[in-house]
């Protein structure tokens, strides 16, 4: 017996609200990590913050995380919105792709 007694139609739509929710917060999310990785390069390309070692790690992470912002954001937008999905088409650039996204990712973090 089951728990619920949610209809199909009832499935697909949660399924396309989840769906439409994943694609305006995809667009924000590229958005507003634009604006304030912009932002934070402006402010760690100071000439008074050049010579600071923890203003270039900073800036480093700043530009890193620009990179997952445009990289990895639309591929997992590709991939959960339409269905495309880079990382199927060989074991090498699925291997290659995964090690430069989470390189990239992990980054962030040391």
């Amino acid at each position: 017996m089951p728990l619920s007694n949610a209809t199909i139609a009832e499935i697909n739509a949660l399924n396309y609200d989840n769906e439409i929710f994943y694609l305006f917060w995809a667009f924000a999310l590229i958005a507003l990590g634009t604006i304030g990785h912009s932002l934070s390069i402006y402010v760690f390309t100071r000439p008074i913050l050049r010579s600071n070692p923890c203003a270039c790690y900073f800036l480093s992470a700043t530009i890193i995380g620009l990179f997952v912002t445009y990289v990895n954001t639309p591929l997992r937008l590709l991939q959960y919105i339409y269905n495309y999905d880079v990382f199927k088409y060989s074991t090498a650039s699925c291997k290659i792709l995964t090690w430069i996204l989470l390189c990239a990712r992990y980054r962030l973090y040391f």
